[in-house]
């Protein structure tokens, strides 16, 4: 879907735009809104168009928002790009977002976790909002639970809450029908389906299409659903260290019938990368973000930066 203007240049509609850069078409909308250093083209009946420019500039904007920098102060940052003038440091917007949220986790106050939440996914694209928000959280709260500063409540409340809100988010948000299918789910005996969701959310936001089947998949029903949706790859969340039966005996056997890679993530795959790499599986780390860019890269035959 091109348009074009009367200089020739070509333009572009914020689904389009959206699914080229990552970015949800309602945070592009609150760029333009709040911040005002978006100006997108209107057609006569007031859509949003892009220009190449344009989207030059979002993946800007991206690397900004990803290096710290606050977005109310990114209009300023970019006249001073223009400029030539160098850039002051940014502070840690990402560090006081998570004691506020933390601050409301201990207070099991769910309006103000849900205002911040919203929050950052209005202003934030899906891949910053898990790598600097979500994932250090999860972290943080189950950490706090096993040393003993918080107690299991916390941690149940905080978890419930997250797989609530990426499964509405999944479920409501528009599915990418062109990208590259994936085949996802939990290892068995793993029930935590958070890392799945998280991982879901940022692939199809890289134009990635998606299967999902939930926690605690049984690998003997993986080979149909592959066959029968065509998928290009089977991708599996490890957030639990996973039984020498499931790695030796299920992951095995799902390999050896299957033509497509197999893909595991998490933080359950620490130190048995090697046995998940004989059993011919491809750990992918336990880096949501730096995972989805490597099993799209391994898919689409790109070399990994």
């Amino acid at each position: 879907m091109i348009a074009d203007v009367e200089d020739g240049r070509e333009l572009f509609p914020i689904s389009v735009v959206s699914e080229a850069t990552g970015v949800p078409t309602v945070t592009l909308r609150a760029w333009e809104r709040r911040y005002g250093f978006l100006r997108p083209h209107r057609t006569p009946k007031g859509h949003r168009l892009f220009s190449v420019e344009d989207i030059g500039l979002i993946r800007r904007v991206t690397a900004l928002l990803d290096a710290g920098m606050p977005v109310s102060r990114v209009s300023d940052l970019l006249k001073l790009e223009k400029q030539g003038a160098e850039l002051p440091a940014g502070g840690d917007h990402w560090q006081a977002l998570r004691t506020q949220m933390t601050d409301a986790i201990n207070d099991f106050d769910e309006a103000r976790l849900d205002s911040l939440y919203n929050q950052a996914l209005a202003t934030f694209p899906i891949t910053q909002v898990t790598e600097h928000l979500i994932l250090p959280l999860l972290r943080a709260v189950g950490d706090a639970w096993e040393q003993g500063t918080r107690g299991v409540a916390e941690e149940h409340f905080f978890s419930l809450y997250i797989r609530n809100k990426l499964g509405s988010r999944w479920h409501h948000g528009a599915p990418v029908l062109s990208g590259r299918r994936l085949v996802a789910a939990c290892l068995p005996g793993d029930r935590h389906e958070y890392g799945l969701l998280l991982f879901a959310l940022v692939a199809r936001a890289r134009g990635l299409d998606l299967v999902l089947l939930g926690g605690d998949m049984p690998l003997t029903e993986l080979t149909k659903v592959v066959a029968r949706t065509r998928a290009a790859a089977v991708v599996l969340s490890c957030t639990i260290s996973p039984g020498w039966q499931v790695v030796e005996r299920d992951l095995r056997k799902l390999c050896d019938s299957l033509e497509v890679p197999v893909f595991v993530g998490g933080a359950g795959i620490h130190g048995v990368e090697q046995a998940l790499e004989s059993a011919g599986a491809h750990p992918v780390g336990g880096e949501m973000v730096a995972g989805v860019e490597e099993v799209y890269s391994q898919l689409h035959g790109e070399p990994r930066s």
